[in-house]
């Protein structure tokens, strides 16, 4: 019997909207401020710091924006930090000096720290049951769908537009998002039952708990990290990839960036097709596995394209394994845990994450400061994606001919 489509449910058709309008608005922002600070302050230090300040306050801050969520409730959080982001967006385009710029970069930031678990936690609570595959790889697909046409649109837009008029379209799009929201009745009613972890060293204790009676999440989150390092220092490195390598134009950085996920898309297809034989723990940690993987192997030949088209290409390849990663992640993460097990496990990861991405953006010092060539030092940053995944593809190879 064909189950029926995921939009027939309120809830998901809430986040859903939300985060179609965030993920298209943020990505554009990915693209679009790279592309001021080029053109205000050049391509070295002052690119690689906007980039850094924005993951920044999500490692510093992460404690207190859990206890904001736990206190206000996910969509309250997420409305405001919406709303907060707006205002900021408002005024970037006209600013002219490099610290002010700075300031509102890492004030977005503050407010990607409430907004981005706030979404993980609305969409949790809006999968419906025993669909958890099918709903991450559609809430992936609209998040890279908005990073294909995203980039490229921000790229159009400044080049249409002055900034000072670009940045408000930006506000406007996630003030359209927290209206939808806001607006709609109530939250997910799946959080709204379920009480968030205590602060403090509970929140430790419990995380401590729940990797001792869920061992598979380390599988997870080591590959993870690793991927995090290279996901930083992809952006620095598309930037110069084009500018430096390829001799073209800022502006088609961006279709670098639309490239990878239009592979994330077609990836999508892939990840139904799997959702039907991925039911299991075991083959849900084999396909995030190899799927990890590939994407490290494949992004990692970049370095060997010889034009902006094939580099295109191999993003687009790259970007569906990714996918697959992604959704069996997800999965994985709302199988073994509870509702309010994943908000401890949120709580304290996505600033680990955030971290690890931060350190492979700040990798890109070492090109921009000489140290490296731009060849090697993203041998390095894609070796941090390959070497985690390694140990555990060998564990659960030597099991199954055990």
């Amino acid at each position: 019997m064909k189950s029926p489509s995921l939009w027939k449910s309120a809830a998901f058709r809430r986040v859903g909207f939300a985060l179609a309008f965030y993920s298209f608005c943020s990505w554009m922002l990915v693209a679009a401020l790279p592309l001021l600070v080029a053109q205000r302050f050049g391509t070295g230090a002052e690119l690689v710091g906007s980039l850094a300040l924005r993951l920044a306050p999500r490692i510093l801050f992460a404690p207190l924006a859990a206890g904001l969520i736990r206190r206000a409730g996910p969509r309250t959080a997420v409305c405001a930090g919406l709303a907060a982001t707006a205002l900021c967006l408002g005024v970037l385009g006209v600013v002219e000096h490099a610290g002010t710029l700075q300031i509102i970069v890492f004030t977005i930031g503050l407010a990607d720290t409430i907004v981005v678990p706030g979404l993980l936690a609305l969409r949790a609570a809006a999968v419906p049951a025993g669909r958890n595959m099918e709903a991450n790889t559609t809430f992936q697909t609209i998040d890279r769908l908005a990073k294909i046409f995203g980039p490229p649109a921000a790229g159009l837009m400044l080049a249409v537009l002055a900034p000072a008029l670009a940045f408000p379209a930006l506000a406007v799009g996630h003030l359209v998002a927290a209206t939808g929201l806001f607006t709609r009745a109530g939250a997910p009613e799946q959080s709204s039952r379920q009480r968030p972890p205590s602060a403090g060293s509970g929140l430790f204790l419990e995380a401590a708990a729940t990797l001792r009676e869920n061992p598979v999440l380390w599988a997870l989150v080591l590959p993870a990290l690793g991927y995090m390092i290279s996901l930083g220092a992809l952006q620095p490195f598309l930037f110069w990839l084009n500018h430096d390598q390829f001799g073209l134009g800022s502006t088609m950085w961006t279709v670098l960036l639309a490239a990878q996920g239009a592979g994330a898309v077609l990836g999508a297809l892939v990840s139904n097709r799997l959702a039907r034989t991925l039911i299991d723990t075991q083959s849900l940690l084999t396909a995030y596995l190899v799927a990890s993987l590939l994407e490290g192997v494949t992004t990692l030949v970049l370095v060997f394209a010889p034009n902006h088209a094939l580099a295109a290409a191999m993003l687009i390849v790259g970007g569906i394994p990714e996918m697959v990663a992604f959704a069996a992640y997800f999965t994985l993460i709302q199988q073994r845990l509870s509702l309010e097990r994943q908000a401890v496990f949120y709580a304290l990861s996505l600033p680990l994450m955030d971290l690890f991405m931060v350190a492979g953006v700040l990798t890109g010092m070492l090109h921009s400061g000489g140290w490296m060539t731009l060849q090697q030092f993203w041998f390095v940053a894609s070796a941090a994606a390959i070497l985690p995944v390694l140990p555990f593809l060998a564990c659960r190879s030597t099991g199954r001919r055990s």
